[in-house]
């Protein structure tokens, strides 16, 4: 039997994956990398990090599932946007890699807005509602500024761009990564010359855009014997992790939403035209035809674990949460507000942060847990609500993250979104998505839609309770009263 390997390259982590033909994570592997920052607001890491956390990787996978070498069909990509390395003509890196969260150049972001760049044309082009100092094209203007020799590069390659020509010697990126670097016009197809001039580099310094899941080349020896693999294997474009994990969680058709509660929350919805919202991120989606509609919030799931640091820190979440299923909706009048960093979606002000509200001598630790809960919950409510005031029914959610282990979490969302909300059977759903764009790549599905309806299987899903949807009525209320009475 064959199977797909994949990378999915995450922030501080490369999960190496083997997926089977039918669509079963067989062993999934994950290696840390630490970034580091010598000045304040600087992220940075040598790119062979993410190489050779996809060496260990792949290496571990085969070891644990004993499958053979020569059975790996394909290579599949998902990976964190925005991180770039300019590299050589050899492909040799010129410096280290600039990470995503790297916000060094929010000076030239705001200087630029102030002068000349206009925040409704850049939505226009880009697909973003904002103008994030953390896209690549300002730390480009950046370099061109303060290291004008990494700018004298033959390419400017981002992450899953870099793993792409290490293990085939093509340039080539996909249109979402492509997107995030500010400098992709979303409704051309192209890269945008003003930005990119703004930015201090040409098109031929940028990959050519290919679609997701197009086999872009096949793995060289060089890489493969590092790998531990067989040379040949077919190495297809991948795509952003979060439109991966859509993919992985059966998300490629309307009426879908997957929702991510991690540190930050991430909802992605598929559309069949390009919404246009001052409060929605969009984009092409990874099938090719439709597009996708994004709305995040900063802080989420990260404020639990801030609460349960500050109680009992290290404690299991599980034992930590113990009993907070016996505390009532509302939380017997507890709010809380869960944007400890500031809001994106839909205000997009770096100002804001957390906060309790109604606390009285009666409540408990459990009853500031599940405000948490409820405050996510309401977080998601109002993430989803640009994306259904486009005209998009929500039919069914579906959870991916660490908070979607939590059954107490999960009917809390059913409840007050007042529609199912799935868990995926594959938890490792980023890894799933870049094997389905892999297995289309490869041919075995005529279309990524047909691939991800295909694997996609779920474990349990949660029905809201339409009394409960009552009351959460009210506490949604109070969660948007609170926010407006502390930030108008």
């Amino acid at each position: 039997m064959d199977v797909y390997l994949t990378f999915d390259l995450g922030t501080t982590a490369c999960k190496t994956a083997l997926i089977s033909e039918d669509g079963v994570s067989l062993a999934v592997h994950t290696e840390e990398y630490t970034f580091q920052s010598p000045h304040a607001d600087w992220a940075q890491i040598p790119v062979e990090s993410y190489w050779n956390a996809a060496k260990l990787g792949t290496r571990a996978v085969l070891g644990r599932t004993g499958v053979p070498k020569e059975k790996i069909k394909a290579i599949g990509l998902s990976s964190q946007g925005q991180t770039f390395v300019p590299v050589d003509l050899n492909g040799k890196p010129i410096r280290d890699a600039i990470v995503w969260v790297d916000n060094r150049a929010k000076g030239i972001t705001q200087e630029w807005q102030e002068s000349w760049l206009d925040r409704e044309q850049f939505r226009r082009v880009t697909g973003y509602p904002w103008i994030p100092s953390i896209l690549t094209l300002f730390k480009l203007a950046w370099l061109a500024h303060n290291e004008p020799e990494s700018l004298e590069a033959w390419k400017i390659l981002c992450l899953p761009d870099y793993l792409i020509f290490k293990m085939t010697g093509e340039v080539a990126t996909d249109p979402v990564t492509a997107q995030s670097t500010g400098m992709y016009n979303i409704r051309t197809g192209l890269w945008d010359s003003e930005l990119m001039q703004a930015a201090g580099v040409t098109v031929d310094q940028l990959p050519e855009v290919a679609r997701s899941g197009t086999p872009i080349g096949k793995l060289r020896n060089e890489a493969a014997e590092e790998l531990g693999i067989d040379p040949g294997a077919t190495v297809c474009v991948g795509t952003n992790d979060q439109l991966a994990g859509a993919l992985g969680a059966g998300n490629a058709k309307p009426g879908i939403v997957t929702e991510t509660t991690g540190t930050a929350l991430a909802v992605v919805a598929t559309t069949t035209d390009l919404l246009d919202d001052p409060r929605v991120t969009v984009g092409p989606h990874a099938e090719y035809g439709l597009w996708f509609g994004l709305t995040f919030t900063i802080t989420s799931a990260v404020v639990m674990k801030w609460f349960r640091d500050i109680c009992t820190p290290g404690q299991d979440y599980e034992e930590f949460l113990a009993g907070v299923e016996s505390i009532p909706p509302g939380c017997e009048g507890v709010t809380m507000i869960p944007h400890f960093a500031g809001t994106a979606t839909p205000t997009f002000d770096p100002s804001v942060r957390g906060a309790f509200s109604g606390l009285a001598l009666g409540h408990t630790r459990l009853h500031l847990a599940r405000a948490i809960m409820e405050a996510c919950a309401c977080s998601l409510k109002e993430c989803l609500e640009p994306i259904v005031q486009n005209d998009f029914e929500v039919r069914i959610v579906r959870s991916l993250g660490g908070a979607a282990r939590s059954d107490v979490w999960l009917q809390i969302k059913a409840d007050l979104l007042g529609v199912p909300v799935e868990r995926p059977a594959c938890s490792d759903a980023a890894s799933l998505g870049a094997a389905i764009l892999a297995a289309t790549g490869t041919e075995q599905f005529s279309n990524i839609v047909e691939a991800s309806d295909t694997w996609y299987r779920k474990e349990r899903v949660f029905e809201p309770d339409p009394a409960r949807y009552n009351i959460y009525s009210e506490v949604y209320q109070r969660y948007l009263d609170l926010y407006r009475r502390l930030y108008g």
